[in-house]
């Protein structure tokens, strides 16, 4: 990577110089920090490596240059949910994408050159001429899945996880309160949000719910994703939970189940009913495009194809993996 950064500092001094850029020699001091730092730096992390090199910059100078790197091409800011804005080295001619750890905030790097032509085969359905793309893949690293127990409380899960309730280590009052909102052992949930002076807000069925964090740590939950899916290999406690009625969009490949409810804004609910999605139908997914969207479904022998956003307003119940 050496002739590299080598290329970087000549391609900055010309342009810089060109274009007249107050401050040239600390801008450049910048840029040689920012090109020994590998991967994903902050402002911190810069300012820390100048320490190292026995230089002192004002922060406010170092964040101003980072953007003009980041307008000139030599660097590339990442902006990820309410974190601390990063920077990565933007080397011409190369492209990656980001899987973001939700739980130790780890940020890897992937290239998938099927994922790239799917996106140009799909720019080119939509008539859509793309130009730059980027993609963010929320969820728990390797690392932090290994150390996390199979059963946690409910207060450790990030937004965006789904999960089982497993029990409420909680005096009769707390779970007389949980049962109250609704919430009760072998509800699947998804955590919508986290955060807002320490509440969370859940999903669970068709309601939405706003638990305060001293009753979040007092529900223990199970990774949906841990539970086995067939019967066979299954206890009776967790087959009962898939009993519990789920979102079609939270199905799996080969699974089938019973349509419990129709929802959705008045027009979508007509349409979808008008294709059949009715109240008491058994619904079955074929499968899921490349990229999860849509959903290929198969009800009352005909076949039929959802958007997932449209999946989410249909509420599924007795789900199992179908025979045969």
């Amino acid at each position: 990577m050496i002739d590299t950064h080598e290329q970087e500092k000549k391609q900055f001094k010309r342009l810089f110089q060109q274009q007249g850029v107050d401050n040239f020699n600390s801008r450049l001091q910048v840029l040689e920090a920012f090109l020994k730092l590998e991967h994903h730096v902050t402002i911190k992390d810069i300012l820390a490596q100048l320490g190292k090199d026995k230089i002192e910059l004002d922060e406010g100078l170092v964040f101003n240059s980072m953007e003009l790197l980041c307008r000139f091409g030599f660097a590339s800011k990442i902006e990820l949910d309410d974190k601390e804005t990063q920077y990565e080295h933007r080397h011409l001619g190369l492209h990656h994408d980001h899987m973001v750890c939700t739980k130790c905030n780890r940020i890897l790097e992937f290239k998938d050159e099927e994922i790239e032509r799917q996106q140009l085969k799909v720019a080119e359905v939509y008539g859509f001429h793309m130009l730059q793309h980027k993609m963010e893949i929320y969820g728990i690293c390797s690392r932090c899945m290994e150390e996390r127990n199979t059963i946690v409380s409910l207060n450790k899960a990030r937004q965006g996880e789904k999960l089982i309730v497993k029990d409420f280590e909680a005096g009769k009052n707390m779970q007389l309160r949980i049962s109250s909102m609704g919430l009760k052992i072998g509800d699947p949930i998804e955590i919508v949000s986290v955060g807002f002076g320490g509440q969370m807000v859940i999903a669970t069925r068709e309601n939405r719910l706003v638990l305060g964090a001293g009753m979040a740590e007092k529900i223990r939950v199970q990774p949906l994703d841990q539970i086995k899916t067939s019967r066979q290999d299954m206890n009776k406690e967790s087959w009962d939970v898939l009993e519990s009625p789920i979102l079609l969009s939270q199905m799996k490949t080969g699974q089938e189940g019973i349509i419990r409810k129709v929802s959705g804004e008045s027009v979508l609910r007509r349409r979808l009913l008008e294709m059949g999605i009715n109240r008491g139908s058994v619904i079955y997914v074929e499968k899921y495009a490349p990229l999860k969207d849509p959903i290929e479904l198969v009800i009352k022998g005909y076949h039929i194809s959802l958007r997932v956003d449209e999946a989410a307003n249909i509420f599924v119940e007795n789900v199992r993996f179908k025979k045969g």
